[in-house]
């Protein structure tokens, strides 16, 4: 039951409005710690390639322990105190690293604290603000997940186009200023929200909303019993083992060991691929809704697939730039299939908890994926690395169409 206070705050801003300002608060902090990392490890440390893995998979192990026991507490807990909570814990070691970079004090350990630090509170951010999405929203879903998209989106094209433009001007401690007074805009955001407490489906068995609840395995229990989502939650699987290695450390690698560049080129490679997110996202908040989900979903990997191939092969930087573009392009119709038809199919009382199976495909396997990628990087280079992962996603892919039913996952008649 809301407090009087909690009514009067949520008064003041549309709750909508706030939940997109939380979300374009934290998505302008990875942005900038996109660029910010790579920058620290592979210019400033002068790392290898399975140093600068190392530190990339940090940031994604401890979701890979936490996220479903993160979604769990997200179900069952006030949301709007969570996410205030989760931003208050987030400043904490980007002041500290802000501080170390500033002094000169810098080692590879702080980097590798650092990571596990922002790991673990990104493991309880993604299902909280997952998990309340149609509850701060009029809107049909499609609509409000593709408004939610294009913001995450923008705000983390802000990030990266703020740090390359820092990158003339200061050190990568601007990075962590801006980062910090963003997280910090959105502990304000999260203030704004309305009191979001759990919810309480009563249901009894036999009845179509019937979910028994199993605690933290909950999420993972709906998955499995449903032919609509486990093929969602192993594309997504896949994208981490393939793809986020390639981008978290084949491309800066390439960036830096191919064509010479540093944190303005890592910067401008960035905002070409979420540019290209950006527009796909835009484009489909305003059109009608895709009604073949899950074909469009496949295709858009086997596209971006072919995508890196090409990028194996680029003569120079700027072909890299707009072969990223197009894995941008392919890469938003892709997130806002697989994210439509999760939030759609997953059940409210348990809508964190399988959001959180979501994100644990989606981030959970990449700390495996940036290590392969990294000792594969070091073995035949990272552009012939891109080319054998790429090779690999059209091959699952296909393995995907043929002997699971996601090509016939369609929009359902009566969404509003």
């Amino acid at each position: 039951m809301s407090s009087p206070q909690d009514q009067t705050v949520a008064r003041l801003i549309n709750p909508l409005v706030a939940y997109l300002g939380g979300v374009s608060s934290w998505f302008a902090s990875l942005g900038l710690q996109f660029v910010l990392v790579p920058t620290l490890a592979i210019i400033t440390l002068k790392t290898s390639a399975s140093e600068l893995a190392i530190v990339q998979m940090m940031f994604s192990l401890p979701q890979l322990f936490l996220l479903l026991y993160a979604g769990s507490i997200a179900d069952k807990s006030n949301s709007r105190l969570v996410l205030m909570l989760i931003h208050c814990l987030a400043a904490m070691p980007v002041a500290a690293l802000g501080w170390l970079v500033y002094f000169n004090a810098l080692s590879y350990w702080h980097l590798i604290v650092f990571a596990i630090s922002m790991g673990t509170v990104s493991a309880f951010s993604a299902p909280t603000r997952d998990g309340i999405l149609t509850r701060v929203t009029t809107r049909n879903i499609q609509s409000a997940v593709m408004m939610a998209l294009v913001t995450q989106f923008i705000a983390q094209l802000s990030g990266f186009v703020l740090a390359g433009l820092a990158a003339p001007v200061a050190g990568p401690w601007a990075l962590l200023a801006l980062q910090f007074i963003a997280i910090i805009f959105g502990l304000f955001a999260a203030f704004f929200l309305p009191s979001l407490p759990p919810i309480k489906h009563e249901t009894t068995m036999g009845d179509p909303g019937h979910v028994q609840d199993r605690g933290w395995r909950t999420g993972y229990h709906i998955v499995a019993e449903s032919d609509r989502l486990y093929p969602v939650i192993l594309s997504t699987i896949s994208v981490g083992v393939f793809f986020i290695g390639i981008f978290m450390v084949a491309l800066p690698l390439i960036v830096r060991n191919v064509f010479g560049g540093g944190q303005l080129e890592i910067a401008i490679m960035n905002v070409c691929f979420w540019g290209g997110t950006i527009f796909t996202t835009l484009v489909m908040l305003n059109r009608r809704p895709i009604r073949r989900r899950g074909r469009a979903m496949t295709l858009a990997l086997v596209v971006g697939s072919i995508s890196l191939i090409c990028v194996g092969f680029a003569p120079s930087f700027t072909a890299v730039c707009i072969f990223v573009t197009f894995w941008g392009l392919a890469a938003g119709v892709n997130m806002a299939m697989s994210r439509i038809i999760v939030q759609i199919e997953a059940p409210v009382q348990a809508k964190a908890r399988v959001m959180a199976l979501y994100n644990l495909g989606f981030l959970g396997a990449a700390p495996m994926g940036a290590m392969i990628t990294g000792l594969v990087s070091e073995w035949v280079g990272a552009q012939t690395a891109s080319i054998i992962f790429a090779v690999c996603m059209i091959g699952f892919t296909a393995w995907l169409s043929i002997f699971t039913p996601v090509l016939k996952i369609d929009r359902h008649e009566d969404e509003a």
